[in-house]
């Protein structure tokens, strides 16, 4: 069971992620050690998703404090070319260096005992081989997420708008996509209770993180027959579903990082504090309050929610965002997640157990 569990961990933990050079620097920063480093994942630092998230914050750390830190692209997205990069940013001076992804899984179980001066942030993973969990060291810090939380936040947001014909499209049905998409449920369900009215949501999963024609089809099929926005939760097929969006004047909602940048067709973003995570285990590293361990991240701590943006909704308000906050982020909002239902249900949004909770959402599952 272990060997299953840590198999799926790997594969659903990050969903988003783009493409890069071999590394660099802030000019100011070139002339100092770089003690600070990150490597890539599978995309650039300006890449609108975990690699960006995560640059930023080992920028913003470095330039307060005045010290040196720089980037590292692997030449293979591997766990061969992770680990080339990791000596390497070791070789060159850095004592705390950021991992964002589940790619970096082998690697840090490989390495976390060879280093274990450098202090290591896993984003969105923890330390594995092949199928069997590790555990951490005491230098390396894990970064999960609880999905369901921006999840409900969205399917909320998108009801409080006035939108009743909503849409999930995710990737493979792993366990952090499913998250997403029951909290999207439950959002959608406490704000239709609210407002008495019904909602009616298509719901699928692609079986892939990769962006295609028949994804883009299938999502101009929802809109064209009545969805107005599509949560799109699965890495690169937001690029299809943003461009049936796009095409058919409809709304989507990004997922883990702001993404409105990416399409004006975004309505907000269902969001993890990559950002936030890495700062504060930077300043907790260079303070020596640094611990080791697998830590599950939430509203209480402020590491998921919406976009700070609210520009497009012209009916939720920042202020209806900050009430509903306040009941995920108290817990006096209880959430169904993937754990909570039937094993064998594999994502499927009509498992008994949620669809008992769902009195105003009727799910259409398309397998």
């Amino acid at each position: 069971m272990k060997k299953v569990f840590a198999s799926l961990l790997a594969l659903s933990l990050m969903l988003v992620g783009c493409g890069g050079g071999k590394g660099g620097e802030k000019e100011e920063a070139k002339d100092k050690t770089p003690v600070i480093a990150l490597v890539t994942d599978q995309g650039t630092i300006s890449d609108k998703s975990f690699n960006q998230s995560a640059w930023e914050a080992v920028e913003k750390y470095g330039d307060e404090k005045k010290i040196g830190y720089k980037y590292y692209k692997p030449a293979t997205f591997d766990t061969a070319g992770y680990t080339a990069q990791i000596e390497n940013a070791v070789d060159n001076g850095a004592k705390v260096i950021v991992c964002p992804g589940f790619k970096f899984s082998e690697t840090i179980a490989n390495i976390q005992e060879k280093y274990k001066d450098v202090k290591f942030i896993l984003i969105d993973a923890t330390p594995a081989k092949g199928d069997n969990a590790v555990e951490p060291t005491e230098n390396v810090y894990c970064a999960l997420y609880k999905e369901t939380q921006p999840g409900y936040l969205a399917g909320y947001a998108a009801v409080k708008e006035g939108y009743t014909k909503l849409g999930f499209m995710g990737g493979i049905a792993l366990p952090a996509v499913i998250n997403y998409g029951y909290g999207y449920l439950q959002g959608a369900n406490d704000a239709a209770k609210e407002l008495n009215v019904k909602v009616e949501v298509k719901y699928a999963y692609t079986g892939t993180f990769n962006e295609s024609p028949d994804i883009k089809s299938k999502s101009a099929g929802w809109y064209n027959s009545g969805t107005e926005v599509i949560f799109s939760c699965g890495g690169q097929i937001c690029n299809s579903v943003f461009a049936a969006a796009d095409e058919t004047k409809k709304l989507s909602i990004g997922v883990d990082s702001d993404q409105k940048d990416a399409s004006k067709t975004v309505l907000t973003s269902a969001m993890k504090g990559v950002n936030k995570t890495v700062y504060d285990q930077i300043k907790a590293a260079f303070d020596k309050s640094f611990k080791g361990g697998i830590y599950t991240l939430d509203a209480a701590g402020d590491y998921v929610g919406l976009s700070p943006d609210f520009s497009r909704f012209k009916k939720f308000t920042k202020e209806d965002y900050d009430k509903v906050f306040k009941t995920v982020k108290d817990g006096s909002v209880k959430i169904i997640s993937n754990a909570d239902v039937d094993k064998k249900a594999n994502g499927d949004p009509n498992t008994k157990v949620l669809k008992d909770a769902l009195s105003n959402v009727t799910v259409t599952y398309e397998k």
